[in-house]
């Protein structure tokens, strides 16, 4: 166990970046795959009509996303300070408020987007051809969306 701890006050730093540039790679590759794989086979299974739904909706998850990305970046840092002057207690509450608030507003948000979801998907841009498909879409993905930011936040606390 003792040599899977990162010393950030004797290691180098090409090691240190090593040792934080791969799996953030990897973290961030599995988040980005969920949007190429889901193209792909919605791609093979309903054609170019089912790839332009989801190119009306990525739009909205990418900024969701950024979202969960921004919380996480910021709740990592102020973690990270709170451990280097020994106040683990107030890093725990800092992750948990930012998977908390994270939460909250994606529930919120994704309520909103169940409830009208016909009215997002013209705001979107929809045209009348697809909003079948973008509907449809939309009301499958959008309570995914909690998970997806879990995974954004979490790839930096993890870290």
């Amino acid at each position: 166990m003792e040599k899977d701890v990162i010393d950030l006050g004797t290691l180098k730093i090409p090691t240190l970046f090593r040792r934080y540039f791969v799996p953030t790679l990897f973290g961030m590759l599995s988040i980005s795959a969920v949007t190429a794989i889901d193209g792909i086979f919605v791609g093979h299974g309903v054609g170019s009509d089912g790839i332009a739904a989801i190119n009306i909706y990525v739009p909205l998850l990418m900024i969701f996303q950024g979202f969960g990305l921004m919380a996480g970046v910021g709740c990592s840092v102020v973690a990270s300070i709170h451990l280097s002057r020994g106040k683990e207690k107030a890093a725990r509450l800092n992750i948990t408020q930012a998977l908390l608030f994270v939460t909250l507003v994606t529930l919120l948000c994704s309520a909103l987007l169940m409830l009208f979801p016909r009215r997002f998907a013209l705001l979107l841009g929809s045209s009348e051809h697809l909003l079948p498909l973008v509907v449809g879409y939309l009301s499958w993905f959008t309570p995914a969306l909690v998970f997806q930011l879990w995974t954004a936040v979490g790839l930096f606390i993890i870290r």
